[in-house]
């Protein structure tokens, strides 16, 4: 019977099929079921030997939403790191080239391994599945919400993992000692854990604005809906950020106003990400010298990611009351988005000297289209038009939302466009360093540009103190502008176009060496060749 399953399994997925044989020993099994067994027991007995409201429905409340937490937890970072770390000693010895060769499409190896290499997890948590649904119905929890419930984290742990394997193929380098799947983990870990303390803390606030769309990334706020359902929750364990999630809106939309909705947009907000998602993992599984994303997906992602935050933070009657705050978390993120089309982007050495082969025998429309759209291409320019994509939105958003009329938003317009327009700068500049460091020979390119973006970054507060301007907290910039700092923005200004003009004019310098290089090595080889054939002739 078993054998027949393995057989269906591997005619299916031979992926699959072969993370199973490999991980499904005795010895592991007992391992992963007597750890379950015995986290239950001990939950059931702690939980149960203490008095919650000295009624027996209430212990059964707390353990139902603390197995709840833990559970996604467990699922989030127990898979990431087995993922990453799978994937990561796979490219280390070697058997994930053999695996691109098998005529498997990366779709359903990736797939795979999402589904096989966690399985000792699944299999912990499938077991505690039977306990938490009896809690879930004795605590008079309608099933369908916890059905709805469980879809949500079995779609956001498929989102988690996707985003984990293509880190790990964007990030791995041969000289890495590291391990990626620890960093991977302890980054959910922080991010799971806050979220879980700020949404059952009754003192805790809930973020607002930009934040409150980072926040439904983590699918226990949904467990907010399943308390309300039960008459239990209103006295034990509803704080008053589940009150919150319901006034949320997007554009004016009270989409999170009821179970139905939330659960619908949740996984609206889920799809789409895993679709940008897996489009930069079929570009970068066969070939690692592609660019995570096409510079005109790239356009898209940007515009998209720029309108959803807008749609939090404009219209949010909560968000209203921050709008200087929310102003500069607006800008903060835009940065962010940015830096990292930056790194996405960007194209390597070897990718840039076969477009410098042909760039000399372009015309200037030519080139100019290139660097717009061609892959192969410099990317600088293109993240330059993202940052005056974003920024266009932004101001378009702004000024078009009843938000700036009932805040009086008209003084701060020019000091936000100054904003939007230094940060613009800033970017164009740490895209075209970024791209100069990837056109060198050293072997650790993606960690130098990922640590000069980081080093140039922590250095804004200090330039800020010595230099009264502000680029990562704007919001001070655009209360206290004024003739007094308008000199130094200026000198900001012709500083940042004098290191462009030269980092970019030593990059030309660089590709055309690099471009012509080649051509003479070619048309030698040519030469020797056709020498060849006449001697032998």
């Amino acid at each position: 019977m078993i054998d027949i399953l393995l057989d269906k399994i591997g005619d299916w997925n031979p992926q699959l099929l072969r993370e199973l044989k490999g991980r499904l020993t005795l010895k592991n099994i007992l391992i992963a079921v007597g750890i379950s067994l015995v986290v239950q027991i001990l939950f059931y007995l702690g939980f149960s030997s203490n008095s919650y409201g000295n009624s027996f429905p209430s212990w059964v409340l707390y353990l139902f939403i603390t197995l709840s937490i833990v559970g996604i937890i467990i699922l989030q970072v127990g898979g990431v790191y087995v993922l990453m770390d799978d994937l990561q000693r796979e490219e280390k010895r070697g058997t994930l080239n053999f695996i691109r060769l098998s005529p498997q499409t990366s779709r359903s190896i990736l797939c795979g391994k999402i589904l096989g290499v966690p399985i000792l997890v699944y299999l912990g948590i499938l077991l505690a599945i039977p306990l938490h649904i009896c809690l879930g119905i004795y605590a008079a929890i309608p099933t369908h919400h916890i059905v709805a419930f469980y879809i949500l984290v079995a779609v956001n742990c498929f989102l988690f993992y996707s985003a984990a394997l293509l880190f790990t193929l964007f990030g791995y380098s041969p000289a890495l000692k590291g391990s990626l799947g620890f960093v991977g983990s302890i980054f959910v870990f922080f991010f799971t854990s806050i979220f879980a303390i700020v949404c059952f803390s009754p003192s805790l606030p809930f973020p607002i604005g930009v934040f409150n769309w980072v926040s439904f990334f983590y699918p226990g706020y949904f467990l907010h809906f399943l308390l309300s359902q039960t008459p239990h929750a209103s006295d034990l364990f509803y704080p008053s950020n589940a009150d919150f999630i319901k006034q949320i809106t997007w554009f004016g939309l009270p989409l999170w106003s009821n179970a139905i909705s939330a659960f619908l947009c949740t996984l609206v907000n889920y799809f789409l990400v895993i679709s940008w998602i897996w489009n930069g993992l079929e570009r970068c599984f066969h070939d690692r010298t592609n660019t995570g994303l096409s510079k005109k997906q790239s356009y898209w992602l940007s515009g998209i990611l720029t309108l959803v935050l807008m749609g939090f933070s404009l219209e949010n009657i909560q968000a209203r009351r921050y709008l200087m705050e929310n102003l500069s978390v607006i800008l903060i993120v835009q940065f962010f988005i940015l830096c990292g089309l930056i790194i996405i982007l960007s194209p390597h050495r070897t990718t840039l000297q076969v477009w410098s082969r042909y760039r000399h025998q372009i015309t200037s429309k030519k080139l100019l289209w290139d660097l717009i759209l061609e892959e192969k291409s410099p990317a600088h320019l293109a993240i330059l038009l993202n940052s005056i994509l974003t920024s266009t939105i932004l101001l378009v958003a702004l000024f078009l939302s009843s938000l700036t009329k009932d805040y009086n938003f008209d003084k701060y317009r020019i000091a936000f466009a100054i904003c939007l327009f230094i940060n613009s700068g800033v970017i164009f500049f740490y895209s075209s360093l970024v791209q100069w460091i990837f056109l060198q020979k050293f072997k650790q390119r993606l960690v130098v540009a990922i640590a000069a973006l980081f080093t140039l970054f922590s250095l804004h507060p200090v330039i800020a103190t010595v230099t009264d301007i502000v680029l990562v907290k704007p919001v001070l910039l655009i209360t206290s502008i004024g003739s007094n700092i308008l000199p130094t923005i200026l000198l900001s200004l012709v500083g940042q176009g004098i290191a462009i003009v030269a980092i970019n004019l030593q990059m030309t310098r660089q590709l055309r060496h690099l471009g012509e290089s080649e051509i003479k090595e070619l048309l030698s080889g040519d030469s020797r060749d056709s020498k060849q054939l006449s001697d032998v002739a």
